[in-house]
């Protein structure tokens, strides 16, 4: 069990004291404590694991569903550093391969004649 609040720590501390002060009585009087207690205290115990078992549950879906949104964040980052560095190759490769014509030889640039 994660204690983690002073109240959690005191009332797990006053529920083993309990336990261990009934547990001495019984053993001091030599009485074995009654079924009906017995079966109070297992039914009990059973109720906690399983409000500690929902607990874990809880923080460990808190946990994945963190880490879910770290890996989305960085795949996202990764998609876009791709894009920009498939458009640098992709300016590099037009700025060392001058425009060619079908015919595979260069184009010459049609320059237009200023209007007057």
């Amino acid at each position: 069990m994660d204690i983690k609040t002073l109240e959690q720590a005191l009332k797990l501390q006053n529920d083993l004291t309990a336990r261990l002060t009934q547990s001495m009585v019984a053993q001091r009087t030599g009485k074995v404590p009654a079924i009906k207690v017995t079966l109070k205290e297992k039914e009990e115990l059973v109720a906690r694991a399983q409000a500690e078992v929902e607990i874990a549950i809880k923080e460990r879906d808190a946990v994945v569903s963190r880490w879910n949104e770290r890996v989305a964040q960085r795949k996202a980052i990764v998609v876009k550093l791709q894009k920009e560095l498939d458009d640098l190759k992709e300016q590099l490769a037009e700025r060392n391969d001058p425009p060619k014509d079908k015919s595979g030889n260069l184009k010459k640039e049609v320059r237009k004649k200023p209007l007057k």
